[in-house]
């Protein structure tokens, strides 16, 4: 087991992480035992239930207020049934930049009796689109806006739309993450326009940010952590447009591809939005046990 969760390099083994093989000879190498069989050494892993061959992804936030910043975001999520009751919205919005339209080369082959779906490996580039995205995390209702690219003028005028969509809402509360267009100087004008403001006059991002997650308005910013993107109830479903529309689509033009994606947000409306089931409160596990 010691030497299943340590990494081969330390024992000199020029590899990323351990098979059978590999840690069944490391074994007798480091003489642990003088004989011992591959299957031996898999029932042992499978009864401490590690994997060596698995693994993922896995982001540190350096951010050192994370523990409030992520309560705030989690505590929005908990509470927006309750919010939304009262006239107020909760949304997640975020944007997903550079999705291609991608032509086929030629026509995909439909699934058969023991025969998955085959598409076609080449494929013709016509471009990019960027989509802005809002999550309302009470219903699971989404609303985008599709955009060649996605400057400080897109985003504020995103906000204004919300503002616009969400009209007769007392409060709305925004989380997203910390891109530099979130906190720009337009973004802070669409917000004080909705909350019947003057514009303030903030120079640095500090103010900006300090006014944008002021309390008191209409309009208020929740900023996630950094390097915490997946706080972003909206990534769920970026996951979900990538997996139903984008990975296995055939698009023929950008106008192709974002005629697409509106088409599946009004799909996804109708027939399948629904509120996330959140579980991450930021505490341990259910069940961890400390072992001495």
């Amino acid at each position: 087991m010691a030497l299943a969760t340590r990494p081969p390099v330390e024992l000199g083994q020029p590899i990323t992480h351990w098979s059978l093989a590999d840690l069944t000879r490391a074994c007798r190498q480091e003489g642990v035992v003088s004989a011992l069989s591959p299957s031996t050494v898999w029932r042992l892993l499978d009864q401490a239930a590690l994997k060596p061959h698995r693994w993922h992804y896995w982001l540190h936030s350096p951010d050192p207020n994370f523990q409030a910043k992520m309560l705030e975001v989690v505590n929005l999520y908990l509470q927006a049934p309750d919010l939304s009751r009262k006239g107020e919205i909760v949304l997640s919005v975020d944007e997903k930049t550079s999705i291609q339209a991608l032509e086929r080369q030629y026509p995909s082959a439909p699934p058969g009796p023991g025969r998955p779906a085959r598409i076609e490996y080449e494929y013709i580039r016509h471009g990019t689109c960027c989509l802005t995205a809002g999550f309302e995390v009470a219903t699971g209702s989404v609303m985008g806006m599709l955009t060649a690219h996605r400057p400080a003028e897109v985003f504020a005028a995103f906000v204004e739309w919300v503002g616009a969509y969400y009209h007769e809402a007392r409060r709305i509360h925004v989380v997203l993450d910390n891109l530099n267009t979130h906190y720009h100087a337009l973004t802070c004008q669409a917000v004080a326009k909705l909350c019947r403001r003057k514009p303030p006059d903030l120079t640095t991002q500090s103010q900006r940010v300090a006014y944008l997650t002021q309390p008191d308005k209409r309009v208020v910013f929740h900023f996630t952590p950094s390097h915490a993107s997946w706080l972003n109830q909206i990534e769920i479903w970026f996951s979900t447009l990538t997996r139903k529309v984008i990975r296995r689509g055939d698009f023929s033009s950008v106008a192709d591809l974002e005629d697409k994606i509106i088409a599946f947000i009004r799909y996804y409306n109708k027939c399948l939005a629904h509120p996330y089931q959140w579980t991450y409160t930021g505490k341990p596990l259910a069940g961890l046990k400390e072992v001495a």
